[in-house]
């Protein structure tokens, strides 16, 4: 089961990361930019302003801060078998 779960983890991470329907749907980033997230700015960039350049560099962007946590969390949790593992041996 604790496969599944790690699995779930970080594809939710990545979703929410990525929610662009339900804040662009409710005030497409809102009053004044407030509810402006790096996904609607990258929206609005390539689809509004037309600077398709720089919406494709903050998606770049994106895609390494996400690859890096999930590397970052698939160690920790690889570290985490290992001392569970050596626990048992003993």
């Amino acid at each position: 089961m604790k496969p599944f779960i790690n699995i779930a983890i970080v594809l939710n991470v990545i979703y929410v990361f990525n929610s662009l329907p339900i804040i662009w749907v409710m005030t497409e980033g809102g009053p004044a930019n407030g509810t402006d997230i790096l996904v609607t700015y990258l929206y609005k960039l390539a689809f509004r302003f037309g600077q398709l350049g720089k919406a494709s560099a903050i998606s770049l962007i994106m895609f390494g801060v996400l690859l890096i946590f999930t590397i970052i969390y698939v160690a920790l949790v690889m570290r985490g078998e290992k001392d569970s593992d050596a626990g048992k041996d003993e």
